[in-house]
């Protein structure tokens, strides 16, 4: 498939899906997550439909099981930093809580 098709194949989805979850997310409460929902779902979901067109399946699947593996330290580590901030200050709570970000997505992944 040439670069221009993977291009325009990129624009369409990531702007479909970007205010496909957009108005999901609008629905929910409260409102000041919109924007977290309506855009890395869809940039993720993008990514993925171009790089499996580009690539095939067999690299989507390690793109996919990367961005979970990513999404589960990200949880973790916005846990422990809600915990470590209070504790250790923000520069010092936040710093330490990427240890929690860090070692599960490096195993997951």
């Amino acid at each position: 498939m040439s670069d221009l098709a993977l291009l325009a194949i990129r624009v369409i989805a990531g702007g479909a899906l970007v205010v496909a979850f957009a108005m999901v997310s609008d629905a929910l409460k409260p409102r000041m997550f919109a924007g977290l929902f309506s855009a890395a779902p869809s940039v993720a979901t993008a990514s993925l439909l171009v790089s499996g067109l580009a690539s095939g399946a067999a690299k989507d699947a390690r793109y996919a099981s990367g961005m979970v593996a990513g999404a589960v330290g990200l949880v973790l580590y916005s846990l422990a930093a809600a915990y470590l901030v209070e504790r250790l200050g923000a520069a010092a709570g936040s710093t330490v809580a990427w240890v929690a970000w860090i070692i599960p997505s490096f195993a997951l992944y």
